[in-house]
């Protein structure tokens, strides 16, 4: 066996040469380089036709996704020394990963945090549309990834309802890693004397997520705030709240992580509905957990992850239905900004002690090296 003081893990992730994607650079980036030897990422390129590695970093065209992945990436480093290849929802990468494990002598994990397969199926019963074949192919893809995920050594997902619904049948060690925060040089919510209430929502706006319905249910209230939405969405959504009219609301572009949280610590509560179905209630809502590390808290409803980390004291819950919506706005607006302020700091403190990257991060090398004692 293998020295675990000196573990040695290569991440191949779903992610281009330029995203910023919080678990990836929070998690394999950061924190857990301060437990292991070395910890190698990697990312696709569709800019160069070369493998290329800059410091942890390995950079690989996108090419390769479908084919021989592992014998580009052995030009690079040796996989001979790697402990733990760690597979991010591509599974062309996680077959081409098991077909040279006994080559290389490494464990295999897959890191399944979104289910795409499901989505393309449910969002065709929800529009009613290629059903039939939507069901044949999910069917058959689904055959497939899972005989693929009974090969691996151990599998992350993002919660344990993530594994009760896409793989309850499958008898793997199994981490439930979820979203996160990076604390470091965050700002802080310092509420204002100014009693308009101010709402910010981030992320994608679509009608998977209903996100018509939760702007229709505040824009038919009398009373006055400000709602300004971020997202990089452009769809018959956006089009529709910006043709309502409503001058409380407003869309702008995607702003950068780092501007983004400059931005959340001007707003006094950040709206978090999802909706509760078998997408999303296995999800973990990375945009409501980035609105706690400034300390404003969220209106948010019943998902399996909202209600494992707050309650009345730190969020204002509601269901999603217009009336209930609109119920709890205007408990906000008539909520003083000094009971907003302590609810939001009741939530940054649950989210610091739990979902911090340094302690997602030691949960992880935790669980790869029980993985290996077991």
């Amino acid at each position: 066996m293998r020295s675990l003081a000196n573990m040695k893990i290569l991440c191949i992730t779903d992610q281009f040469e330029d995203s910023n994607h919080s678990s990836i650079e929070g998690i394999f980036g950061t924190y857990l380089k301060e437990w292991c030897e070395k910890v190698y990422i990697v990312y696709f390129t569709r800019t160069s036709d070369s493998i290329r590695i800059k410091e942890n970093k390995i950079y690989i065209p996108y090419s390769y996704k479908r084919k021989n992945i592992t014998w580009e990436l052995n030009k690079v480093i040796d996989l001979n020394q790697i402990d733990s290849v760690i597979a991010r929802n591509f599974f062309p990468v996680l077959r081409d990963v098991l077909k040279n494990k006994a080559r290389y002598n490494y464990r295999v994990g897959f890191w399944h945090s979104f289910p795409h397969t499901f989505r393309r199926l449910f969002e065709a019963k929800e529009e009613n549309r290629a059903v039939f074949r939507k069901v044949i192919e999910y069917k058959i893809r689904t055959y497939l990834e899972k005989n693929l995920v009974k090969k691996c050594d151990f599998l992350i997902v993002m919660s344990k309802e993530f594994k009760s619904t896409f793989y309850p049948d499958i008898d793997i060690n199994y981490l439930p890693l979820p979203m996160g925060v990076y604390f470091n040089n965050l700002p802080s919510y310092k509420p204002n004397s100014d009693q308009l209430k101010k709402f910010i929502y981030t992320g994608t706006v679509d009608h998977l997520r209903k996100t018509d319905i939760i702007i229709e249910a505040i824009s038919e209230l009398k009373e006055e705030f400000v709602l300004d939405i971020f997202t990089q969405s452009s769809n018959e959504t956006t089009r529709k709240i910006k043709n309502m009219g409503d001058v409380r609301i407003h869309i702008y572009p995607a702003i950068s992580r780092k501007e983004l949280f400059n931005r959340i610590a001007d707003y006094d509560i950040g709206i978090g509905l999802i909706p509760e179905n078998d997408l999303y209630n296995v999800s973990s809502p990375t945009k409501t957990l980035e609105y706690y590390s400034i300390g404003v808290p969220a209106l948010i409803n019943y998902l399996p992850e909202y209600t494992h980390l707050f309650n009345d004291e730190s969020a204002f819950f509601c269901s999603l239905t217009k009336t209930d919506i609109q119920r709890a706005v205007k408990e906000i607006l008539n909520t003083p900004k000094e009971k907003i302020f302590a609810m939001g700091m009741k939530g940054r403190k649950i989210v610091k002690e739990q979902r911090d990257y340094r302690v997602l991060s030691e949960k992880l090398y935790n669980f790869l090296t029980n993985a290996y004692k077991q």
